[in-house]
């Protein structure tokens, strides 16, 4: 018959609530005979594989959210680069930031699908620009081109 006993377990130096476990006496056959009918006996220890599976799935969890940020900081920094490449106005700059900021928060959500175009159009058009004045007439054209 088997009894619970506590099975531990150990997560970065601290000790886990002991979880009950069942143990039983597992009789095997051994060159080793002991006193009841020549066989030996172990005690065999299993862990809850549920608890090890939340272990993993929280690790998995609390590691994969930096991986998620620092993927939207190199698409925020590649549109950046490929925008700002031989811009330079500082408004346009500006704006190029900003549209690519919105275009890596927002721009795979549906609620904001009639504001994408605008910000895709800020993107390629404000590319170049060489002075406020032609960074200002070109973000007034996107907007014309694609009111919210």
């Amino acid at each position: 018959m088997c009894r619970p006993v506590p099975c531990q377990l150990r997560s970065f130096g601290r000790k886990l609530r002991p979880s009950p476990a069942p143990e039983c006496t597992v009789r095997l056959v051994s060159s080793v005979p002991d006193r009841r009918n020549g066989a030996s006996t172990r005690r065999a220890r299993r862990c809850p594989h549920g608890l090890a599976g939340l272990l993993a799935a929280g690790a998995l969890l609390w590691f994969s959210a930096p991986v998620a940020a620092q993927s939207d900081m190199e698409r925020q920094a590649q549109c950046e680069l490929s925008a700002i490449r031989d811009t330079r106005s500082p408004l346009a700059v500006q704006y190029i930031r900003s549209a690519c900021n919105w275009l890596v928060v927002n721009g795979d959500s549906l609620l904001n699908a009639s504001s994408k175009g605008y910000y895709v159009c800020l993107v390629r058009q404000l590319s170049g620009a060489q002075s406020n004045e032609a960074a200002a007439a070109i973000m007034s054209a996107c907007r014309a081109a694609n009111p919210l």
